[in-house]
């Protein structure tokens, strides 16, 4: 059986939450005051993402230019070969917004690999979003990473044992689905109060280590 691996993007494929730190520059750190609902449940991501970005006031020149600063996890790129030289699928899910997933892709030449995110519109002085993806049952995401796990296993017509490398509260439904669990950050808070077994990770070097230490796959070049 082989793995199929998904994975947040936001302080996971990349080194900082940039939608964190690009709402909280463009609203001078208003933005932070819908966290702790946000964190507890009272306010979903959808409401939170529509009153974040009512709060900024910037052109898409100066978005662009403060994206420029953020980097990916050192072991990324690696892992990318890694997964294709194995034929384990790979899919960014993020409750991010697009443009600058895009952004930082094409910065690293990734700009192949496929994501599911919500939409973000840079247009009259500051950003509009969209959510696409229609969740089953899931209210408290934009786009629910545990229903996507789900749906990708139904309608697989081979077998794969789900991998998910996470590092935030909006990877907590994909925790409910996914076979094997990779976190840090809040992400392994969560997992250790809920009493959810998973791997603890810093970068992808060490997710690439325990999957091979895991079998059924091997660190061809």
């Amino acid at each position: 059986m082989n793995f199929a691996v998904f994975c947040d993007f936001d302080g996971t494929v990349t080194t900082r939450d940039i939608g964190y730190n690009l709402f909280h520059h463009f609203s001078q750190g208003k933005n932070d005051e819908l966290l702790p609902d946000w964190k507890s449940g009272r306010i979903s991501t959808r409401e939170c993402l529509r009153l974040e970005a009512s709060m900024v006031k910037a052109t898409p020149q100066e978005i662009y230019a403060f994206l420029q600063q953020f980097e990916i996890d050192k072991g990324f790129k690696d892992f990318v070969k890694f997964c294709d030289n194995n034929h384990m699928p790979l899919l960014i899910t993020s409750d991010g917004l697009d443009f600058y997933i895009k952004f930082i892709l094409k910065k690293y030449d990734l700009s192949h690999l496929n994501f599911l995110s919500n939409i973000g519109y840079l247009e009259n002085g500051g950003i509009t979003v969209e959510f696409p993806h229609k969740n089953i049952h899931c209210t408290r995401c934009g786009i629910c990473k545990g229903e996507l796990i789900e749906q990708f296993r139904m309608n697989s017509k081979d077998k794969y044992k789900t991998i998910f490398v996470g590092d935030g509260y909006s990877d907590i439904c994909a925790t409910q689905q996914t076979d094997i669990i990779f976190a840090k950050k809040d992400l392994e808070q969560y997992c250790l109060k809920k009493n959810i077994h998973y791997y603890a990770y810093e970068t992808f070097y060490d997710v690439k280590r325990q999957i091979l230490e895991l079998g059924n796959v091997t660190n061809k070049e």
